[in-house]
C-alpha cells in the first residue's frame, strides 16, 4: 500500500489503521488515492467499528455545541472534542433522523435563520468516518408569525402553533435497490388551528440518494398526527407514534415503506390493562424504538415518572403479540427528560433534567453516567446506536459539503 506495503503486508497495514481513532482516520485519507479508496470500503469501516467497540454518537443539537461531538466506547467518552461537526456555520440546529446500522451514514437535519420571521430546513447526510457532507438540495421554507425562536420544538417535528407548518423526517436502507432514503412528511401549522381537530399531511417527498433527487408522492388519506423524526426503523419500514387529533394520546404507530414509498397499514399500540399506567402523551417521554430487530415502545409512568416500561413486538405488524420485556424503577431523584432509544447492549438512553446522559442496563437496573452533559436546555443532545456492520453499505455521499 503506497511505500508501506514494502515494508508491511497489505492485512498488517489494515490492522493497524482499524486501531486509529477517527479523526486519524479523516487525516489518513488525505496520504493517497489508495489509503482514501480503502478508508472508504464497507469492510474497513466494520472492522474500525467492531475494533474499537464503538457503541454512541452523541451529536449536540446547538451549533455552538459542535465541538461536544463524541464517540462513546461502551459506557465511556473518548472525549468530547473528538468529532468536530464539519458542516460550516450555515445551521444553528440541528436534529438527528437516523443512521445506516454501522454508523457509517447519519442523516440530521439543520435548521438556519433567513430573517426575523422565517427559517430554513436542510436534510443532510454526514460520514463521520470519511468526513464527507451532503446536503440534500431543496431546502425546506418554514415562516412564523412571531419570531424563530420556536426553533426547539420545529426541529424536533413539533407544532408551535405560530409557525407555518413542520416537517417529520424518517431515513432508511432499501437492499433490494441498494438505495438510502429519507421521507419528509409536512403538516400544516398556523395561528387560529384548533388542536381537537384532526391533522392531514399536506406534502410527503422521497430522496433517493441512489438517484439523487426529492419525489413528491401522493398524500396520504390518513388523519394521524406524527411528531418527531422516525426513531425506529424496522422490517424496511420508519416507524412514528401517531394520535387521531394534535392533543390526543397515541394509540397507534404509522409506518412507512422504503421499498414500497407508501404508508402500510397502522399499527396498534400495547392494548394490555397496565398500559393505562404509563403516559403516551404526545409532549411526552413516550418513544419508539429498536430491540433485537424488533418495534419497541418506552413509555414512563403517568404518576411515578422515575417508572418506564419498555414493550417488543415479538411478531411484526400483530398487535396481539406485543409484549411487556421490561420494568425499570429508577431511584428516586432522577428525573428523566427524554428517552432516546435501547442499545444494541441492553441499555436504555436518558437525557436527564440535569442534562446528562446516562445508560441503565434493563436486566439489572444498573445506572451509569456516559460522561457526556449539556450545561442546560440549550445545550441538548441526541444520541444514536452505532452497533453492528452493515456488508451492503457503500460510500455514495458525494465529495464534500453543497
Amino acid at each position: 500500500m503506497d511505500s508501506l506495503s514494502g515494508i508491511f503486508p497489505s492485512n498488517v497495514i489494515v490492522e493497524i489503521l482499524a486501531c486509529l481513532p477517527a479523526q486519524s482516520l479523516v487525516r489518513c485519507r488525505c496520504v493517497s488515492k489508495s489509503w482514501r479508496s480503502l478508508l472508504s470500503e464497507p469492510y474497513f469501516v466494520t472492522k474500525w467499528l467492531n475494533r474499537s467497540g464503538t457503541s454512541l454518537l452523541v451529536v449536540p443539537l446547538k451549533w455552538e455545541n459542535r465541538d461536544k461531538c463524541s464517540l462513546v466506547f461502551e459506557n465511556v467518552s473518548i472525549g468530547k472534542k473528538n468529532l468536530r461537526l464539519p458542516l460550516g456555520n450555515r445551521w444553528f440546529s440541528l436534529s438527528v433522523v437516523g443512521s445506516s446500522s454501522d454508523g457509517a451514514l447519519i442523516c440530521l437535519t439543520g435548521l438556519s435563520y433567513i430573517s426575523h420571521s422565517s427559517s430554513k430546513q436542510t436534510v443532510i447526510l454526514w460520514s463521520p468516518f470519511t468526513g464527507k457532507v451532503k446536503a440534500l438540495g431543496y431546502e425546506d421554507y418554514i415562516y412564523c408569525h412571531h419570531r424563530p425562536y420556536c426553533s426547539e420544538s420545529l426541529i424536533q417535528g413539533y407544532n408551535s402553533g405560530c409557525c407555518s407548518h413542520y416537517d417529520v423526517h424518517g431515513f432508511g436502507y432499501e437492499p433490494n435497490a441498494r438505495d438510502y432514503k429519507v421521507v419528509r412528511i409536512t403538516y400544516s401549522g398556523g395561528v387560529g388551528r384548533r388542536a381537537e381537530y384532526p391533522l392531514t399531511p399536506r406534502r410527503v417527498e422521497v430522496y433517493s440518494l441512489g438517484r439523487d433527487a426529492w419525489t413528491s408522492l401522493s398524500i396520504p388519506d390518513f388523519t394521524w398526527t406524527i411528531r418527531g423524526n422516525s426513531r425506529a426503523f424496522v422490517n424496511g419500514s420508519a416507524h412514528w407514534l401517531a394520535a387521531p387529533t394534535e392533543d390526543a394520546p397515541y394509540d397507534s404507530i404509522v409506518a412507512f415503506s422504503m421499498e414500497e414509498e407508501s404508508f402500510g397499514e397502522v399499527i396498534k399500540l400495547p392494548q394490555m390493562e397496565d398500559i393505562s399506567q404509563f403516559s403516551l402523551n404526545p409532549r411526552g417521554k413516550a418513544t419508539l424504538s429498536v430491540s433485537c430487530s424488533s418495534l419497541a415502545l418506552i413509555a414512563f409512568g403517568v404518576w411515578n415518572q422515575e417508572e418506564c416500561g419498555i414493550w417488543v413486538m415479538k411478531e411484526y405488524g400483530v398487535a396481539e403479540s406485543w409484549t411487556k420485556q421490561h420494568h425499570i424503577v429508577l431511584p428516586i431523584g432522577l428525573t428523566v427528560q427524554a428517552a432516546l432509544g435501547l442499545t444494541g447492549h441492553g441499555k436504555i438512553l436518558l437525557r436527564m433534567v440535569d442534562e446528562k446522559l446516562v445508560c441503565c442496563d434493563v436486566e439489572d437496573m444498573q445506572i451509569s453516567e456516559v460522561g457526556i452533559e449539556g450545561g442546560g436546555p440549550e445545550s441538548s443532545f441526541d444520541v444514536i446506536d452505532l452497533g453492528g456492520g452493515d456488508p451492503t453499505l457503500r460510500n455514495q455521499t458525494g465529495s464534500g459539503s453543497r
